[in-house]
C-alpha cells in the first residue's frame, strides 16, 4: 500500500483543525491525519530545521518515515513540527501553512491566510476572504418549536474574550439589549446562541436581559442540551454576531442571511498598541509600507490579528449582504487553495 502523499497536522484548536482537514480532503490526495499533542508550550523562535520539542512522546513517535510529499498545518507549534518533517525528508516535503506561520514566509511553499493577519502579498501567499472550512457545514434541521417563532427571526451569536476585544458583563448586556431593541423595531423574535468562549457571568447577564423581554426569545447556551446553534443558523432571517471571531462571522455569512457585526469593547495591550501604531505609520507611504512588509515576511515583526481588516474586506465585497455570494466565494477559495497545494506534489512520486 502506498504511503499517504499528504500529512494533515491537527492540534489544539478546533477551528485550525477544520481548515487543515478541509484542505487535505479538497486536494483529493491520499492523506493521513497526524494529531499533535503539545506538552511544552513555551515560546520558541522558529528555526529552518524545525523542532518537535513541544510534542509529547506519542506525537513524536507518530512522525516517522516514509515521509510525505506535502504537509498541511496551522498554528505556531504545528509550524515547528512541519519544518522538522521537511528537514527529516531531506527537504523533499512541501509545506502548506494556514493562517500565519509565526516564521519567515519564504520557509513555506504556500501560506493560505485571511485579511485579519495582514500578511504582505507574496507569490507563496494566498489571501482568502473566508476561512477554508466555512462553506462546508450543511444546514441543520429546524425544530418545530423554533420554526414556530414569529418572523423575521434575528439570531445573535455571542463570542467571548479575544484580545484586545472583551466580552464582559457590560458588553453582554449591551449586546442582548441591542438585539432586543432591533426586534422591537422590526418585529419577529430573537434567537441567541453563546459560544465556548462566553464567560458564565456574561451568560447570566444575557439571561437577565431576556427574562424581561416582551418579544419571543430562545437561548442556546454552549455546553447545555439541546445545542441549537446549527438550527438557529438555519432558522435565522438576519444575524448579528460579535466581532471577535473570523470563524463565527464566516459561519453566519454562509447561511445567506444578511450579517451585521456587533463591536465589542477593546482593551489592547502595550505590545498590540505598538504594532498597530507601527502598521499605521508604515502605511503612510509606499516605501515605508514595502519596508514594513519585508519585516513581516522575514518574521522580524509578527503580524497581529486585525479583525477590523477582515470585516472591512467582507463588507467591501458585499459578502455580508446575504444571498449566495459568500458561500460561492468560500467554495471557490477552497478549490483554488486545493489546486495550488496539489501543484506542489510531484506527478511521479518516489516509491
Amino acid at each position: 500500500m502506498a504511503a499517504p502523499a499528504l500529512w494533515a497536522l491537527t492540534g489544539r484548536r478546533a477551528g485550525d483543525n477544520r481548515q487543515v482537514l478541509a484542505l487535505a480532503e479538497a486536494t483529493g490526495l491520499p492523506f493521513a491525519t497526524k494529531p499533535l499533542v503539545f506538552s511544552d508550550l513555551r515560546k520558541r523562535a522558529a528555526r529552518p530545521e524545525g523542532s518537535i520539542a513541544a510534542l509529547d512522546a506519542a506525537s513524536r513517535a507518530s512522525l516517522a518515515p516514509p515521509w510525505p510529499d506535502l504537509v498541511v498545518a496551522a498554528g505556531r507549534w504545528s509550524a515547528h513540527a512541519a519544518l522538522w518533517i521537511r528537514a527529516q525528508s531531506g527537504g523533499r516535503a512541501r509545506l502548506v501553512h494556514i493562517g500565519r506561520p509565526w516564521a519567515p514566509l519564504p520557509w513555506f511553499d504556500l501560506v493560505v491566510t485571511t485579511a485579519q493577519y495582514g500578511l504582505p502579498p507574496r507569490p507563496n501567499v494566498l489571501e482568502n476572504a473566508f476561512p477554508l472550512s466555512a462553506w462546508r457545514d450543511e444546514a441543520a434541521a429546524v425544530p418545530p418549536d423554533v420554526a414556530a417563532l414569529p418572523r423575521p427571526r434575528l439570531l445573535a451569536i455571542v463570542g467571548g474574550d479575544s484580545p484586545p476585544r472583551v466580552l464582559d458583563v457590560d458588553a453582554a448586556t449591551a449586546l442582548a439589549r441591542a438585539a432586543l431593541a432591533r426586534v422591537g423595531r422590526e418585529g419577529g423574535s430573537l434567537l441567541l446562541a453563546t459560544s465556548p468562549r462566553t464567560r458564565p457571568e456574561a451568560i447570566a447577564a444575557i439571561r437577565d436581559v431576556l427574562a424581561a423581554a416582551s418579544a419571543p426569545t430562545r437561548l442556546s447556551v454552549f455546553g447545555e442540551e439541546p445545542n441549537l446553534y446549527r438550527a438557529f443558523l438555519a432558522a435565522a432571517d438576519a444575524i448579528v454576531v460579535t466581532d471577535d471571531s473570523a470563524a463565527m462571522t464566516a459561519e453566519a455569512a454562509m447561511t445567506g442571511a444578511p450579517v451585521a457585526l456587533h463591536p465589542l469593547p477593546q482593551r489592547p495591550s502595550a505590545a498590540q498598541n505598538r504594532v498597530s501604531l507601527l502598521r499605521r505609520l508604515a502605511g503612510l507611504t509606499p516605501p515605508t509600507q514595502a519596508a514594513f512588509d519585508a519585516l513581516v515576511a522575514r518574521g522580524t515583526i509578527t503580524s497581529i490579528r486585525d479583525l477590523d481588516r477582515y470585516a472591512a474586506r467582507l463588507r467591501s465585497e458585499g459578502l455580508l449582504d446575504g444571498g449566495p455570494a459568500a458561500r460561492e466565494r468560500a467554495a471557490a477559495e477552497l478549490d483554488e487553495a486545493a489546486r495550488r497545494a496539489r501543484a506542489l506534489v510531484p506527478a511521479q512520486r518516489p516509491a
